[in-house]
């Protein structure tokens, strides 16, 4: 991305963006004892992550990630649904910057390399 100072353009470029940069846009905080074991303050959300619901109806919540979606930059985790006129749940999509990671799912490899440093 080219970067801009004009908030017209930012927004159209986030907006646009290919599905391989929104990867950078579905990130949010980790918690205290994270941060220092990891020495970094976000990092991207992934399904299979426990994460606690900071804003919103749902605030205080926890639960498990189960569906990222990189088109819309949602996340859908478990006990956080609404419920339909005919009594079906659905689950409610939150802003993964309106939650904060407290446990990381590390069954990738890859994953765990980059959090202990390596870019």
């Amino acid at each position: 991305m080219t970067m801009t100072r004009q908030p017209r353009k930012q927004r159209n470029q986030r907006e646009n963006a290919p599905l391989h940069e929104r990867h950078d846009q579905v990130r949010a905080t980790l918690s205290g004892d994270l941060r220092e074991e990891y020495g970094r303050r976000s990092v991207r959300v992934n399904a299979g992550d426990t994460v606690e619901v900071m804003r919103g109806d749902f605030a205080g919540e926890t639960g498990e990630v189960t569906d990222v979606d990189l088109r819309s930059e949602t996340i859908a985790v478990e006990d956080v649904t609404l419920e339909k006129a005919d009594g079906e749940e659905v689950p409610r999509r939150l802003e993964p910057s309106n939650v904060r990671v407290t446990t990381l799912d590390l069954d990738d490899e890859r994953r765990e390399q980059r959090l202990e440093g390596e870019q």
